[in-house]
C-alpha cells in the first residue's frame, strides 16, 4: 500500500493499560485502591527454572497514595495496604478492549494500526483523514476513548516515533491522560532534538558510553556521524532521532462477535451499566459501518424479541429499544443479564464531522474499515452482579400482618432504564 508524504500519523497511548481494562469492566472499582498483578514473562535462564510469582504491573491513583509500588510482589502489596484490592491482568481482554478501540475509530479513520500485542503501556496508530485538523482529530479519538471507558492521550506528527513520542511523553500513568500533542508538518527532528536519549531503545551499555561522550539527547545523537561499523540499528536509531520513524500502518480489519462485559457493584446500578454499555456497542457498530436490526434480550429463563421498524445506529434509539425490552422481560433482579443485538449486513454511510472550529469542513471518510464479510454481526453484553445485589427483599408493612416477600426492583433498575 502507498501513502503520500503528507500523510499524518496519530498516535493513540494508552497508558496503564491492565488499570484501565479492569476498571472498564468494573466501573464501581474507581476510585478505590486497585493493585493489578500479572507474573513477569522470562527474560533469564533462572527466571525459566526458578520462575517468579505475580508483581504490581498497573495500580489505581489510590493504591499509589497507599504506598503500592510497581513491580512489589502481590504477596507484599496486600500485607503492606489494608483493604487494596488486588486483581489479575488478563491479557485477553486488554486485547479486547484494544480491538473494541479500532472499531469505534473506523467511524473517524479508515486505516488503524493495533500497534503489536498489548503491555503495561499500549500505543495505537491511525492515519489523519485528508482535510481535517490534527487538534480536532485528536479530540474526537479522546471522546472515542472516553465512549469506551478508557484514558488516553494523542500524538500527532509526520512519522510513527514522533508520534508516539509527543503521545508518550510525560503520560506515565492513565491520571495524565486527556491531552493531544500536535508536532507541525516538517517539524519532527525539532520536537525530538531536545528530549533524552533514553526514548530510543538503545542498550544502557551503550547510553552510558554515549553520555561520556557528551550525548544525551536526541538531537545530539542525530548530528552524530554516520556508524562506521556494520551495525545496521545505529543507522536505524538515528533516522528515528531524525523524525524519519516511517509512517507505515497494518491497517485493522474488525471480525466476529461484539461483546461487552460490566459489573455491577457498589452504586453502579443496572441502568447506569447498561447505559456504559450500549454506548460502548454502538459506537463500535458506527465503527464498522453497521445498525441493529433485531434485539434480544434474556434474562434467566425470559427471553423477548424487540421488531425494530428500521434498523438502529444511533445510541439513544438502541437504548431506548433495549430498555423497553429489558422492561417487558422484567430483568431486574437477576445475577445476569445478556442483550444481543443482531446486525443488519449492509453498511449505511458514514460521514464524520471535525468540529466546529474555524475553517473545519465536514469530510467524508471512506468506510475500509467495514469492509468486513457480509452477514450477520453477532452483538452481545452482559450484565453480571453478587448475589448479595440481585435482590432487595420487602420489608414487612408496620400495619400488617404478614409482609410481602415478593422480590422488590431496585430503584436504578426499575422500568426507566435509560430516561
Amino acid at each position: 500500500m502507498s501513502y503520500t508524504k503528507t500523510m499524518r500519523i496519530a498516535c493513540i497511548y494508552l497508558p496503564s493499560l491492565p488499570l484501565q481494562v479492569r476498571l472498564r469492566g468494573a466501573p464501581h472499582l474507581v476510585g478505590a485502591p486497585v493493585a493489578v498483578v500479572a507474573t513477569p514473562r522470562p527474560t533469564a535462564i533462572t527466571d525459566r527454572v526458578h520462575g517468579s510469582g505475580p508483581v504490581v504491573v498497573a495500580r489505581s491513583r489510590a493504591a499509589a497514595a497507599a504506598g503500592v509500588r510497581l513491580g512489589t510482589s502481590a504477596l507484599a502489596a496486600r500485607e503492606s495496604v489494608p483493604g487494596l484490592i488486588v486483581t489479575d491482568g488478563d491479557r485477553a481482554a486488554e486485547a479486547a478492549a484494544v480491538r473494541a478501540v479500532a472499531e469505534a475509530l473506523g467511524a473517524l479513520t479508515p486505516r488503524i494500526d493495533l500497534g503489536g500485542d498489548p503491555g503495561s503501556h499500549h500505543a495505537l496508530y491511525a492515519e489523519v483523514p485528508a482535510r481535517v485538523r490534527g487538534a480536532t482529530f485528536g479530540a474526537r479519538v479522546l471522546e472515542v476513548l472516553e465512549a469506551q471507558g478508557l484514558r488516553g492521550r494523542v500524538g500527532i506528527a509526520d512519522d510513527r516515533f514522533t508520534a508516539w513520542v509527543a503521545a508518550s511523553w510525560h503520560a506515565p500513568s492513565a491520571h495524565d491522560a486527556g491531552e493531544v500533542v500536535t508536532v507541525p508538518r516538517g517539524g519532527s527532528a525539532a520536537f525530538l532534538a531536545p528530549l533524552p536519549l533514553a526514548l530510543l531503545a538503545i542498550s544502557p551499555e551503550v547510553q552510558h558510553v554515549l553520555g561520556a561522550l557528551g550525548v544525551r539527547t536526541l538531537g545530539e545523537f542525530a548530528a552524530l556521524p554516520p556508524p562506521s561499523t556494520a551495525h545496521v540499528w545505529d543507522a536505524d536509531y538515528q533516522a528515528l532521532a531524525r523524525g524519519d520513524g516511517g509512517a507505515g500502518l497494518e491497517v485493522f480489519r474488525p471480525v466476529g462477535r461484539i461483546v461487552e462485559r460490566i459489573e455491577l457493584g457498589g452504586e453502579l446500578g443496572a441502568a447506569a451499566a447498561l447505559g456504559l454499555a450500549v454506548r460502548r456497542v454502538a459506537a463500535r457498530l458506527a465503527g464498522r459501518g453497521r445498525a441493529a436490526a433485531k434485539v434480544v434480550v434474556r434474562a434467566g429463563e425470559r427471553e423477548v424479541d424487540v421488531a425494530l421498524d428500521a434498523p438502529l445506529a444511533d445510541e439513544a434509539d438502541l437504548g431506548d429499544a433495549i430498555g423497553r425490552a429489558l422492561h417487558e422481560v422484567g430483568a431486574a433482579g437477576f445475577l445476569e443479564i445478556a442483550v444481543d443485538v443482531h446486525v443488519e449486513a449492509g453498511r449505511p454511510p458514514m460521514t464524520v464531522g471535525t468540529g466546529a472550529a474555524a475553517g473545519d469542513a465536514r469530510a467524508a471518510v471512506p468506510t475500509a474499515v467495514a469492509d468486513v464479510a457480509s452477514g450477520p454481526v453477532e452483538v452481545s453484553f452482559q450484565l453480571t452482579a453478587p448475589a448479595s445485589q440481585a435482590m432487595v427483599p420487602r420489608q414487612p408493612h408496620r400495619r400488617t400482618r404478614r409482609g410481602k416477600q415478593r422480590p422488590r426492583i431496585g430503584v436504578a433498575a426499575q422500568s426507566r432504564l435509560f430516561s
